[in-house]
């Protein structure tokens, strides 16, 4: 386990264009890894530069990276939950961190970089769904405040396997009115 005196150091910042062929290696080792995404297949460059691009158009669902010495290790976003128009203020997240760079705070500090722009860009809520055998992020999930929600039994279909999801809920603080 790494120490703080450990840890490498590492800046989160929003996404850029360039980011994408290091998004793209990053949510690829989850396909492979099989426990941090319902997806199957990786994903190409061209679908990881639409993302980035989409993220840089739209405020409400930011992407943002952790760097290391100009070297991207981890992402955490915001997507649209729900269309509805009752549903607008609640955003899912998703946060893949590079396998070498797994158990250094990196998923922590995206996690609280992205619950605090969920507090800035007014969401009230953030939800989560992950593969109940994902034991690493349920527990970042429970470190940062997270609570779950319920579990979806054989919920997700992983090759030939149906595989439980748990969904969590992170309550967002309402922002204190200015004075």
């Amino acid at each position: 386990m790494a120490t703080a005196e450990t840890r490498p150091q590492f800046a989160i910042r929003p996404a850029r264009e360039a980011d994408a062929p290091a998004l793209r290696e990053i949510f690829n080792e989850a396909v492979e890894d099989g426990l941090a995404t319902f997806d199957a297949a990786p994903t190409t460059l061209e679908e990881e530069k639409q993302r980035v691009v989409r993220a840089i158009e739209s405020a409400r669902c930011p992407l943002f990276v952790a760097e290391v010495r100009n070297w991207v290790c981890g992402s955490a976003a915001i997507e649209i939950f729900d269309t509805r128009r009752s549903m607008e203020e609640i955003g899912e997240v998703t946060i893949f961190v590079r396998r070498s760079f797994r158990s250094y705070g990196v998923g922590r500090q995206l996690m609280r970089a992205i619950q605090k722009e969920a507090a800035r860009l007014g969401y009230r809520k953030l939800v989560g769904h992950m593969l109940a055998d994902n034991h690493d992020s349920l527990r970042l999930c429970t470190a940062t405040g997270w609570s779950v929600a319920g579990t979806f039994h054989q919920h997700a279909r992983h090759g030939k396997k149906l595989r439980d999801v748990v969904a969590v809920e992170y309550m967002v603080p309402a922002a204190l009115p200015a004075e």
